[in-house]
This record gives structure tokens, sequence and C-alpha cells, in this order.
């Protein structure tokens, strides 16, 4: 009898031990053609069991007044056959709004940036290809403009790299189209991954900050209560 509770307990310790060193992997493709814009975000975690796609098939940008429109697809979780549709507008309003959002969140949690940036240095990231080309119809603004992607992109890779572990060489280009029409193209394809184990830590330290502080437990509900009213609200419309 304790010979089979003994091997029962090994055997759940092992799987445990499994499950904490796995890795949450998470891979997204960005493709923008003209004016058709396309990304989608794979995240995969115990050891592929579980996959989630993310689809954003089109973004519009209709102007500052209306904002930008937005389409989400969500497709292949946990059940594999559910799939959901989000849409709305960001405009001036929710863009407020969520910088509201995130000073209440800052003021509820003891030291929220310091525990963002230390748990983002636990993010590898094993694969970061971007490559742009871009005409504006003259020879003299085309090359102008190739020479500021390119350091746009370089400083943007170099800020990224002082948050996250680079295990890859980053791999960049900038390529002019010589022609007489506006015409922009990029595509950037990224892979990254981190510990599920040090994930679950990191999210019980976070818990434990915002318990620090007084008010902090209702300050986060509050903020996501208050988006979860206005998906349902969305979603009757």
């Amino acid at each position: 009898m304790w010979k089979w509770i003994s091997i029962a307990i090994i055997v759940v310790i092992l799987l445990v031990l499994a499950i904490l060193l796995s890795r949450i992997r998470l891979k997204l493709d960005i493709a923008k053609h003209d004016n058709d814009d396309r990304a989608h975000l794979e995240i995969k975690f115990l050891y592929g069991l579980i996959k989630m796609n993310y689809d954003i098939p089109a973004i519009l940008i209709t102007g500052l007044k209306k904002g930008l429109l937005y389409r989400l697809d969500r497709n292949k979780n946990i059940h594999k056959t559910d799939a959901t549709v989000d849409s709305g507008n960001i405009d001036t309003e929710k863009i407020k709004q969520f910088i509201h959002d995130i000073q209440v969140l800052l003021k509820g949690t003891k030291s929220l940036q310091r525990w963002m940036k230390h748990t983002l240095t636990h993010v590898t990231m094993s694969k970061m290809e971007w490559s742009t080309n871009i005409s504006l119809a003259d020879a003299a603004y085309t090359a102008t403009s190739t020479g500021i992607l390119w350091g746009l992109k370089t400083t943007l890779i170099g800020f990224a790299s002082s948050f996250v572990r680079m295990d890859c060489t980053p791999k960049l280009y900038v390529v002019p189209y010589w022609v007489d029409r506006l015409r922009f193209t990029t595509t950037l394809n990224c892979e990254a991954k981190i510990s599920l184990g040090y994930l679950i830590f990191s999210m019980i330290i976070l818990s434990y900050r915002i318990w620090r502080v007084p008010g902090g437990p209702e300050a986060w509900k509050r903020v996501f209560s208050k988006k979860t009213e206005n998906r349902q609200v969305n979603g009757e419309e």
C-alpha cells in the first residue's frame, strides 16, 4: 500500500516539475502591404498541448475624430472549436481612459514598474526579423526616409534589448522603392519565450505587491470590472 502511495507522490512531484519547467512560447507575425494590415499572435504552453491564436485581419484609420477601428478574431483556443470576434473603435476618449486606468493601477500596486521590468528580464527573444520597403514618390525623399527608418529601427531594438534577453541577432532590413508613387510595406516576425514556473511566481509577487497597498485590490477590481462591463455592453449592442 505504502509502495503505491510513494509512487503516486513521486509521479505527482515529477508532473508538477514538468509543468513548472515548461515554457510559454509566443510568436508574432505582423504584415502591412499598403492598405492591408494583418497581425497574428500564437501562444503555446504545456509543451504545445494548449495553443491559442489571435488574428487581427484589418485595422482602419478613420481620422482623429472617429479614431481607430479594429477587428480582432480569436480562434483555436483551449476548446479548439470556439471562435469569437471583437470589434470596436479606439478614439481619444478611450485613450484618455486607458491612461487613467494605468495611473490607477500604478497607485494601487507597490513598485509596479519595477515588477514589470524584472519580469521582462526573464523573457527571451529567440527570433527577430523586421523588413520594410518604402517609396515617397521622390528619390531624395525616399533616400532620406530610408535612413530615418534605419535609425528608428535600431533605436527601438536597442530599447527593447534593455528589457528582454536577446538570444538572437535581430535581422533588420530597409529597402527603398524607386518608383514614382507612394508605397509602404513592412513585415515583422518575432518569437519569444518565458518559463511558466517563473510566470506563476511573478503573478504571486504581483498579488503580494497589490495587497501591500491600501485599496490596491479594490483598484484592480474596479478597473477590470469596468472593462468587463464595457465588453458586455458592446456585445449587447
